[in-house]
């Protein structure tokens, strides 16, 4: 665990520091920062997410890389909806994550297949519905 916390944070001291970019796995790919409320701990979490803007709406997915479980940000949103999402070198917004009933979550998840066939690929490592959440400005 500590291992990607680590990983976690030099992500977000990069993304931070270069404007939104980031380099090595995630160079090019469109990273936001989300803040979340810890759904046990209730203490602020800052994750590297990828997004996924279509039809000017912004998304998130709860892929883990296709293991067996949601990552810990998704317990999170779902307990406390209400985030804070930084794109780029934007100051942070706040947002709540409204996630995706299963026909819709079926309409998005195939979009953002389509353009990063990574995301197709980690559908077929689990039996999960890989949930998606789209992130809704609240000012």
């Amino acid at each position: 665990m500590n291992e990607e916390r680590d990983f976690n944070q030099r992500n977000i001291d990069e993304f931070r520091a270069n404007g939104g970019k980031v380099g090595g796995q995630f160079e090019g790919f469109p990273l936001l920062l989300l803040t979340s409320t810890g759904a046990k701990s209730g203490q602020q979490r800052v994750n590297p997410v990828a997004y996924f803007d279509i039809d000017d709406k912004i998304y998130i997915v709860g892929s883990s890389a296709g293991r067996e479980r949601d990552p810990a940000w998704a317990f999170n949103i779902r307990a406390h909806p209400d985030a804070g999402m930084e794109i780029g070198s934007q100051p942070r917004r706040a947002v709540t994550a409204r996630e995706l009933p299963r026909a819709e979550r079926d309409r998005i998840y195939a979009v953002v297949a389509e353009r990063a066939p990574g995301f197709a690929d980690y559908e077929t490592r689990t039996d999960r519905v890989i949930p998606v959440f789209e992130l809704v400005p609240t000012s």
